[in-house]
């Protein structure tokens, strides 16, 4: 992309992304238009009428409602328009799904997360439909900027994907577990897994992905303070802002990673004083289950 290029995507993206799209590109005169890309008639009105998009960029799942968007449609009608589709894959990794199955010219994996799978090493890849522009333009660009794994990073992805398959098959069914039971729970509101028939995408979900995935979030009727007092009650699942581990990782966006963001601000992304994100682990689900009914216990 170059000076005067925009890119289109849609809310909920991951914060660093956020902060490229918003802090990074804009010094390179590239604009970001962001809108509800799940409203197909909107998204095909901005590809038809502002030719200076260049790219659609889609992530799905999404932080933090677990929210998805149609890869086969928008991804279809970036193409219409001759707009370059490119997805990030992190939530959903390429076991579950395949956006390149729908046309997408590019992927990124943040490998840190699930592909790696034990949270040992810090990594990502950017994968391309064609290999002549991969392996001229992208490289070459790639070695100038100077981005690189060291070997034994490496290493420790590679070791990390071997088991993929078996780790997200437990992830899934434990995740679907976990919901099941906060679902019917007293103390909560709202859960949000695509793998509930309540959830608003739980048929495109299944319609795209292999199973549901291993993240989820969910509102605590208690708003903040029932927010932090859950979190340090938590006893064998880890209070923590990352994803993607076999372990089962919690994290209390309006105390942690948005506590300096005021409410109206972060309800735009969906981001409630009483909503608790979770990377459902593969411990034993009784266990994870034991672990939250007793962090929302009344004293």
């Amino acid at each position: 992309m170059k000076a005067g290029d925009k890119v289109l995507s849609h809310y909920s993206l991951y914060g660093g992304t956020e902060e490229i799209f918003h802090k990074v590109l804009p010094s390179f005169h590239i604009e970001p238009v962001i809108a509800d890309l799940r409203d197909l008639s909107k998204a095909e009105d901005l590809l038809r009428n502002d030719p200076a998009i260049k790219m659609v960029y889609l992530e799905t799942p999404a932080n933090p409602t677990i929210q998805c968007v149609d890869l086969e449609a928008l991804i279809g009608l970036a193409h219409q328009y001759q707009k370059w589709a490119a997805c990030d894959n992190t939530f959903a990794t390429p076991y579950l799904q395949q956006p390149f199955k729908y046309g997408a010219d590019f992927i990124v994996h943040s490998t840190t997360k699930f592909l790696n799978g034990h949270g040992t090493a810090i990594g990502g890849v950017l994968l391309g439909r064609d290999l002549e522009r991969m392996n001229t333009i992208i490289t070459k660009t790639h070695r100038l900027l100077g981005g690189n794994a060291n070997p034994f990073d490496a290493f420790l992805l590679i070791q990390g994907m071997k088991t993929l398959e078996l780790r997200m098959d437990r992830h899934c069914a434990n995740a679907m577990d976990v919901a099941l039971f906060l679902d019917k729970h007293s103390a909560i509101s709202k859960v949000n897994y695509n793998g509930l028939s309540s959830h608003p995408d739980h048929v495109l979900a299944a319609k795209q992905m292999k199973h549901p995935g291993a993240m989820l979030s969910f509102e605590l009727k208690g708003g903040l303070e029932a927010g932090i007092r859950f979190m340090d009650r938590l006893k064998m699942c880890t209070r923590t802002v990352s994803l993607g581990t076999v372990d089962t990782l919690l994290s209390h966006p309006a105390s942690m990673t948005h506590y300096g963001v005021g409410k109206e601000q972060r309800e735009k992304y969906g981001i409630t004083d009483g909503l608790i994100r979770m990377n459902t682990g593969i411990e034993n689900v009784a266990d994870i289950i034991f672990d939250l009914e007793q962090a929302m216990m009344e004293d």
